[in-house]
């Protein structure tokens, strides 16, 4: 053990002479290689051929992994994309990066990461984002010169291909060759639903899951033969690590986030020194397998030593002197946890700390499992080695500072986050925990979490199918929220308003909390006309997170139809200061503004939204007006044909530009617009219509000789 101690320190001392300071990473700005980090969304460690798979699906990752060294007790923090990737870039973990599931956490600005590290370090920092969990504003884009998830500009955008990614970071990589870079890469594809595209979706028909890893294999395979055609490939450092698993089914689980077995938190890593750094370490050959546990929190201090950059406060430890040949400890603890339940649910949250042979799971039946004698984890041993288990269970106390307590509430999730990660099987929302609820173990509830899972993904494509599931899930546990709620989702798309009122009622009398159960609540009230119920349930909804900008939005809608125009000016401008880039709430303020008589106010407001939303064609429409209004007509004409350019048909637009053009002598053009609007007009335009129909008849008589 001494000696053992002894090398390990002896390691330490000559990677910090080498490098000259606190980083092994080497000397001077030309020693520092460009680095690539690659995760790989939901990626089972056991379908890679590096670790045991017969099925062939990652030819391109196996080459790869014998130019690495490879982990094969590498251990996720949390079993979800967030939370995960929030540790991977951090070297923190969950308790004190403060982000515990993918809905309503956002990192904080006060916790450093990588990026900021390696930029002050003098890289040029590129990430290339594949799905919505990781979008910009989750906080993980600070540090990033480039953050590429524009493709989720589009309203329905969920994730993009692992070729389109690629594509992106590639060009990037090579504007940027000339200097040192760090490319985080995020490929999303092996995430459900599982979509592979042609020909792996035929060769994999029955298992699309595996398709999709052997796409995302084959595009990774791609983008590793362009870097060694530019002759980056072997100057660079190349990390490949996956987030975290898929169950598959295993323990009754059908994807992750709930539980903490092997299927979930074991992960596959992959490390590729650069060529120079090989050269000048103590073991030359850094390929090879090491078999103690680390943790994907590790990662951060890694990069940030081969960069030679300084990265505070992380929880992980750096993994080259292992690499460099040090012994590792087979028994050190590697931490795991899983809140999603306990944050949905108020159900009892998961922590788990895996050694090389054993685990133990702290829940409200607590779990120990020898991982030599039984990988599938099947048998508890936690009796029969009730020794163990203690020493595994002060090992976790000393790990988690949060000491098991329940997850910080999160900010409600906006209307169009939740459907995204609906769209993605992730569920939204927040229950206010009890002392029954917080006894509950989710291994207890599987059932109950299946059919939820099940009615998710049925809700788009087969909403009575969906009902069916949400019904079932509260037969088996009647006070689920959550359940509730989905449930009144759908009564509510029906058309079915009281059902959903009963029902989202009932999901806030369990202590459910979501920001869609108060606006659609809201949105019945005032649909029946008790605009004070309305506005009532609204101000529930922004005291439960006064960051909500769509609420304080409806907010505003409702008090200006109740004719408050200053309880609406201040609903929108907190909605506003909630989301300033959002371009709605300045619109519905112009409006508020202009029934108010304050013209001017009105006018600057609608060009905020526009500057916001240069494709908002209610926006150009009023601003035309104004200019209308204050006999402007070359320059509403401008806004109308703006509006008319976004919406042809736009009846509205179609009038006011008839109208401008009249004003401005330009009648051929007045006629056609009035005939336009004629045509698309609904019926309960009928003044407007008639009004219309006259000016046609004026115009054409005057065009008599």
């Amino acid at each position: 053990m001494r000696a053992v101690a002894l090398f390990s320190a002896l390691v330490f001392a000559c990677a910090a002479c080498s490098s000259g300071g606190t980083s092994p990473a080497g000397s001077g700005r030309g020693a520092r290689p460009p680095i690539v980090l690659i995760t790989i969304d939901t990626l089972r460690a056991d379908r890679l051929g590096s670790y045991g798979s017969t099925r062939g699906l990652t030819p391109s990752l196996d080459a790869f992994a014998r130019e690495a060294t490879r982990f094969t007790a590498a251990v996720s923090q949390v079993p979800l994309t967030l939370p995960s990737h929030a540790t991977i870039l951090t070297g923190l973990h969950p308790a004190r990066h403060g982000v515990r599931t993918n809905d309503g956490f956002r990192l904080s600005p006060a916790v450093p990461t990588l990026a900021e590290s390696l930029k002050s370090a003098g890289y040029t920092t590129g990430a290339f984002i594949g799905g919505y969990p990781l979008r910009r504003s989750s906080g993980l884009s600070r540090g990033f010169d480039r953050y590429d998830d524009e493709f989720l500009a589009a309203s329905d955008a969920i994730e993009r291909s692992a070729d389109a990614v690629m594509q992106s970071a590639q060009a990037w990589v090579d504007a940027n060759a000339a200097q040192p870079f760090f490319a985080w890469i995020h490929l999303f594809d092996p995430h459900s639903p599982y979509t592979p595209p042609p020909p792996f979706a035929a060769e994999h028909r029955d298992s699309p899951y595996d398709g999709e890893v052997a796409y995302t294999d084959a595009a990774i395979g791609r983008f590793l033969d362009h870097l060694r055609q530019r002759t980056l490939f072997a100057s660079a450092a190349i990390v490949v690590v996956a987030d975290h698993g898929e169950s598959l089914g295993e323990h009754g689980e059908r994807t992750h986030g709930t539980f903490l077995y092997d299927s979930t938190i074991r992960v596959p890593m992959l490390i590729k020194m650069s060529a120079r750094r090989s050269t000048v370490r103590l073991k030359p050959d850094t390929t090879g397998t090491i078999d103690v546990p680390v943790e994907t929190a590790d990662l951060a201090p890694t990069i940030a030593a081969l960069a030679g950059a300084t990265l505070d406060r992380a929880d992980g430890r750096s993994v080259l002197p292992l690499i460099d040949g040090a012994a590792g400890d087979p028994d050190r603890p590697a931490y795991a946890e899983s809140y999603y339940q306990n944050v949905l649910l108020g159900w009892s949250p998961l922590r788990a700390v895996r050694t090389a042979r054993w685990k133990l799971v702290e829940a409200p039946r607590s779990e120990l499992y020898d991982l030599e004698h039984d990988p599938g984890e099947l048998q508890n041993r936690v009796e029969e080695r009730a020794a163990l288990a203690s020493g595994l269970q002060r090992a976790l106390q000393a790990i988690d500072s949060s000491g098991g307590a329940a997850a910080a509430p999160p900010t409600a999730a906006a209307r169009e986050s939740a459907e995204r990660l609906r769209s993605l099987g992730y569920a939204s929302g927040s229950t206010v925990p009890a002392a029954a609820s917080g006894a509950i173990d989710p291994k207890d509830r599987v059932a109950v979490w299946a059919a939820i899972e099940d009615g998710i993904d049925l809700t788009r494509r087969d909403a009575a199918s969906a009902e069916q599931q949400f019904t079932r899930a509260l037969q088996l546990d009647p006070g689920n929220g959550l359940a509730l709620k989905y449930l009144g989702d759908l009564r509510f798309r029906a058309g079915r308003v009281r059902d959903a009122r009963d029902l989202y009622r009932r999901a806030i009398d369990a202590g459910f909390r979501h920001a869609d159960v108060y606006v659609n609540l809201a949105s019945i009230a005032e649909h029946d006309g008790r605009l004070d119920e309305a506005r009532d349930v609204l101000a529930s909804a922004v005291r439960l997170d006064a960051s909500d900008a769509d609420a304080w939005n409806r907010l505003g809608l409702v008090e200006a139809r109740r004719n408050d125009l200053e309880a609406a000016r201040r609903a929108f401008s907190r909605a506003i200061a909630a989301s300033p880039d959002r371009a709605e709430p300045y619109y519905n303020l112009g409006v508020v503004e202009r029934r108010a008589g304050n013209e001017a106010a009105a006018q600057s407001r609608l060009q905020d939204a526009i500057a916001r939303n240069p494709k908002y064609p209610e926006a150009h429409y009023e601003l035309g007006t104004g200019y209308l209004m204050a006999r402007q007509p070359g320059r509403a004409l401008e806004e109308y044909h703006a509006a008319l350019a976004i919406r042809p048909d736009y009846p509205e637009a179609l009038f006011g530009a008839a109208r401008a053009e009249r004003d401005l002598g330009k009648s051929a053009d007045a006629r056609r617009d009035y005939e336009h609007f004629v045509q698309v007009a609904p019926k309960e335009y009928g003044q407007q219509i008639a009004a219309a129909q006259e000016e046609i008849k004026r115009l054409l008589a005057f065009k008599q000789p």
